[in-house]
């Protein structure tokens, strides 16, 4: 059955848990910072940066970076998709709807998603998102004990076809053949970003972007993560914080060391010991079991710390403008790739190549800066980011009285 926009809308901004606003913001500057490599040079200097800057300075900062940054702020945002996906079906469920509203949304998504990663950079994660978010919905029905299993299935999945390649390659098969760019390779591709026309440069995104998802497999691990962040939200954690204290306490006296150490140890044998991490290998599928622990690890430490600190009332009001971010997600996550590629792209400022690691974490601070006050201030007129609200204007099929233009419940609180 399909819902109407009465039926089944947006949240308002009275039902909205304000510390997933937090967190999701906060998720933001993580990939932001993250990406920065990938704005700033081709797909393949992403995973080898060291290819592109080679510099200790550079190496050491992209080594931090990938300790306590890469890859833990994006397991956030993901676990918040789950997390967002079953406060949709709650709602359409206390409504006696069907699932059309949120089919369409991710078919709005999709091509929200495809724009983005055609039109703007290689890097889009929206794509994934709603790929994935298409089957989240035969899970809308399911127990919280056969969501967990499924999400623990699913996320452990890549391991078991990396195992089942080093294994074929112990019995004489040939390695899989993962592209391996030569320098030449990646001059003449941060020639093409930083000189190119419009026309190269959208041929070499494309061309990027079919590279990195071509491994389909992957996207079995998103779905897990989604799963992950549905079961967290089907057993109250996020919407009843002060009932499980204990449980997020826990959740971060344990995570931390775990996520701490073992990403410091696939830090230094990504980038000082020479481990190839595209060849099925043992120290290959060493690193990649440490990552898969420990990676989910630091990002519940993270995201427990915030989720404690926001229940006191100084620290909340010091978390506060992350939620600003947070509640136009999607617009800041494409304001992003558009300022970012303004600055590395011909048609910008055409700096691709330029900056390394070092610098452009400083720039990441710059660009988040900016989008806080920015942020502020278009809720502070709008209930929607502009993105947000041509998504709403897809997914419900008619221009809503809560839409741009009515600002009556989206006013910024004073002294917020």
């Amino acid at each position: 059955m399909d819902e109407t926009r009465e039926s089944l809308g947006p949240v308002p901004s009275a039902e909205r848990i304000t510390v997933i606003d937090c967190l999701r913001g906060a998720a933001l500057f993580g990939i932001l910072a993250a990406n920065m490599r990938g704005f700033a040079a081709p797909a393949t200097a992403y995973f080898r940066p060291d290819l592109m800057w080679p510099a200790l300075h550079d190496r050491i900062a992209q080594s931090l970076v990938d300790w306590l940054i890469s890859g833990k702020f994006i397991t956030i945002f993901s676990a918040l998709f789950g997390i967002g996906f079953g406060i949709l079906m709650q709602r359409a469920a206390a409504r006696g709807r069907g699932s059309g509203v949120y089919m369409r949304r991710m078919t709005a998504l999709l091509l929200i998603g495809g724009a983005h990663a055609f039109l703007l950079w290689w890097g889009d994660i929206l794509i994934s998102y709603a790929v994935c978010g298409f089957f989240l919905i035969f899970f809308r029905n399911r127990s919280s004990r056969t969501i967990l299993w499924w999400a623990h299935g699913l996320y452990w999945f890549m391991l078991l076809v990396f195992v089942g390649f080093y294994v074929a390659v112990l019995a004489g098969a040939a390695p899989p053949a993962f592209p391996e760019a030569t320098p030449d390779d990646l001059r003449k591709a941060v020639d093409t970003y930083a000189n190119g026309t419009f026309g190269q440069i959208l041929r070499l995104r494309a061309q990027e972007w079919l590279m990195l998802n071509s491994f389909v497999v992957l996207l079995t691990r998103i779905l897990g993560i989604f799963l992950y962040g549905l079961y967290i939200w089907r057993q109250g954690y996020v919407q009843d914080v002060n009932a499980h204290l204990d449980w997020w306490r826990r959740v971060q006296r344990i995570s931390f060391p775990i996520g701490l150490a073992g990403n410091a140890i696939t830090a230094v044998a990504v980038h000082w010991t020479g481990v190839n991490p595209f060849q099925p290998s043992l120290p290959m599928l060493t690193l990649l079991l440490i990552q898969s622990a420990t990676v989910p690890a630091l990002s519940l430490f993270y995201a427990s710390t915030i989720v404690l600190l926001y229940q006191d009332p100084v620290w909340r009001r010091r978390l506060h403008p992350f939620s600003y971010v947070g509640r136009m997600a999607l617009t800041n996550y494409l304001l992003q790739s558009v300022i970012c590629t303004t600055i590395f792209y011909s048609y910008g400022l055409g700096l691709a190549g330029t900056v390394g690691p070092l610098a452009a974490l400083p720039l990441a601070v710059v660009v988040y800066g900016a989008q806080v006050p920015l942020s502020r201030w278009w809720l502070s007129r709008w209930p929607y980011g502009p993105v947000e609200w041509v998504w709403r204007r897809v997914t419900y099929g008619a221009f809503q009285a809560s839409g741009l233009g009515t600002d009556a419940q989206a006013r910024v609180p004073p002294g917020s």
